[in-house]
């Protein structure tokens, strides 16, 4: 009866992120928010809660999903960016939008466990410093603090000034966009990524998406 009801949850989280990545493309940014606690519910453990996943599997933590390779140096513009794990598109009718495209050639695959603790951004600090943004430190910061369970006015520091506060625009056509929203944006593309993840590790969560 456990793993049976443990599917369903399962199938029905693989809906949420399926419909949300949908919404968002359509310019509903706020479902990042409810991307960002569905994949909670998924994978995240902490003392008091177990993660949907394990429900199904103890070794949850050890099943492949795409991810990127580990960080390498890279400019933008003029705005130096050690390592940027996220990917953008310009769309002429709906401006700068998350790469969902699976088939990017940097994606591979990797453990759950390593998906999850995923480095997806670092920025030059002072002193030398490295800015480092994990794929759990976002999502769980959207989840806890922004609104999609919880929301608290005090946000850390560093999330405040690098990613809500994110300086790096981009340009198109001459014409200067709005900031990218990282953190949302890292949400976005990692339900793709658990999207297929779900669907190619249990292929029975694709039969209730609708």
């Amino acid at each position: 009866m456990l793993a049976t009801a443990a599917q369903e949850k399962v199938k029905e989280q693989h809906g949420f992120l399926k419909r949300s990545v949908a919404s968002f493309l359509e310019g509903h940014s706020a479902e990042a928010l409810r991307i960002a606690t569905a994949i909670r519910v998924l994978v995240h453990e902490t003392g008091r809660s177990k993660p949907l996943l394990k429900q199904l599997t103890q070794n949850y933590l050890e099943i492949t999903i795409l991810g990127h390779p580990p960080p390498a140096p890279t400019r933008l513009g003029n705005f130096i960016l050690l390592y940027i794990g996220l990917g953008f598109r310009m769309s002429s009718d709906k401006g700068l939008q998350p790469l969902t495209d699976l088939s990017e050639p940097n994606l591979q695959m990797m453990p759950l466990g390593s998906w999850w603790n995923e480095c997806i951004l670092i920025f030059p600090g002072p002193n030398n410093a490295r800015i480092v943004f994990a794929r759990k430190n976002l999502l769980l910061t959207l989840a806890n603090k922004e609104g999609g369970a919880h929301v608290d006015p005090n946000l850390p520091p560093e999330y405040e000034k690098y990613i809500v506060n994110a300086p790096m625009t981009f340009t198109a056509n001459g014409v200067q966009t709005d900031t990218a929203d990282y953190a949302r944006y890292a949400a976005v593309q990692s339900a793709v990524q658990m999207v297929e993840c779900l669907e190619r590790n249990f292929p029975w969560t694709a039969k209730e998406s609708g």
